[in-house]
Parts: structure tokens; C-alpha cells; sequence
């Protein structure tokens, strides 16, 4: 049945019924919805990985839902110039990995706990760089777009949810590296080329909404 993404309040409660609690990531527990980078080997229980948090922020602007992403500055050494989520590690000082992406939301992009309701998860990845990322969704109102670090964020912008829940606008591409064969997935939106551990969370979240 196709969805109505114009329809604000009924689209966000498809969601809530398709996704994870907030408090489902209440550990750091590897869990069997877990996905991972290709290379990485499923079987492996007790990767020590380091935990972070993102946030998914849904804005509902000209009569659409939008999703808030951000692209790291090229002064960063790791993931420079990625899109990304706003998001980070996880502080020893968090209470739990929704306060993580909450507080990196701020530091980033000047998103502070008030502008946001949380509204679930989405199942956690793995990645080659060492992290065990856990995604929050969050509702995001009375938010304008800012930049509170520049030196790890150098542009905010929106992408229609609508584009973005469109598991068709998705491919694989593959790569060598080190001698290795890696692939990932890839979603371009304008000038914008959204790929790797971005890409699979938003592609996961794609197949859980069309489930």
C-alpha cells in the first residue's frame, strides 16, 4: 500500500509501530538485528567495539518530513568530509546512549534536548572503524539549522524522508583496499553522496518501514 508522506501525524506513528523503543538500546548488547559492515564476520559474539549513538532527526517542513544529516569537515581525520548523522561516542558521563546522541546533536548542530521527542530505535551496526553505532529517532521541532563545531561539522542540510525510505535509490558498490574486496551501499541525493555506515542505517530503516 503506498504511503502518504504528506500526512504528518499518521506517518509518525507508522514509524513508531515499525521500529524499536527508545530504550531498547539500554546496553551496549550485541543483538540479533544487528547488522554489519560486509566484511565483518556475522558469527563473531564479542567484537570490542566502541560504542556510539546517532540521531536520525525528522523535521516536518513544506508539508514533508525531512531528514536532518550533516557533513564532517574536511579538517577531520577520520570520515572527513562524510555525510553523516550528528552523533559521536558514547561519554562515560551519558546516562545512556539516547543521552549520547542528544548531547552530540547539540555540540554539532546546536540541537538541544527541548527540540527533540525521541520515538524509538533503529537496530544497531558495526563497522570496520571499530564503533557499534546505535540510531535514535528523534522528532525535531522549533529548530533552525546551525553549526555550533565547526571544526566537525561543515554544512547541515535536509533530504525528503520520503526519497530517503526508498530502498530502490540504493546500490552496492566495491572497492579494494589494503588487498581487501569491501563493498558498501550508496544513496547520491543531489550533490550530496551518502554512503557507508550512513547509507546502511538509512537503508535498514527503508526495509524495516516497508516491512
Amino acid at each position: 500500500m503506498k504511503v502518504d508522506f504528506s500526512k504528518k501525524e499518521e506517518l509518525i506513528e507508522k514509524i513508531r509501530g515499525v521500529i524499536n523503543p527508545t530504550d531498547y538500546h539500554n546496553d551496549f548488547t550485541r543483538k540479533a538485528d544487528t547488522t554489519f559492515d560486509v566484511h565483518l564476520k556475522q558469527n563473531r559474539t564479542n567484537i570490542n567495539l566502541h560504542p556510539a549513538s546517532v540521531l536520525l532527526p525528522l523535521q516536518f517542513e513544506n508539508s514533508m518530513w525531512q531528514v536532518i544529516l550533516t557533513r564532517r569537515s574536511t579538517n577531520m581525520k577520520k570520515h572527513s568530509g562524510q555525510i553523516s548523522f550528528p552523533g559521536g561516542k558514547f561519554d562515560d558521563k551519558d546516562k545512556s546512549l539516547d543521552v549520547t546522541a542528544i548531547r552530540e546533536a547539540f555540540e554539532e548542530i546546536g540541537l538541544s534536548s527541548p527540540n527533540v521527542s525521541l520515538i524509538g530505535s533503529l537496530p544497531s551496526h558495526e563497522t570496520v572503524t571499530g564503533f557499534r553505532i546505535f540510531p535514535f529517532i528523534g522528532i525535531v521541532s522549533g529548530y533552525e539549522i546551525q553549526i555550533n563545531s565547526s571544526e566537525e561539522v561543515s554544512e547541515v542540510f535536509k533530504v525528503p524522508l520520503e526519497f530517503l525510505l526508498d530502498s530502490k535509490r540504493y546500490s552496492e558498490h566495491s572497492f579494494t583496499w589494503n588487498g581487501d574486496s569491501r563493498s558498501f551501499l550508496a544513496v547520491p541525493y543531489g550533490p550530496y553522496y551518502i554512503w557507508g555506515a550512513t547509507a546502511r542505517i538509512l537503508y535498514n530503516f527503508s526495509k524495516i518501514f516497508s516491512s
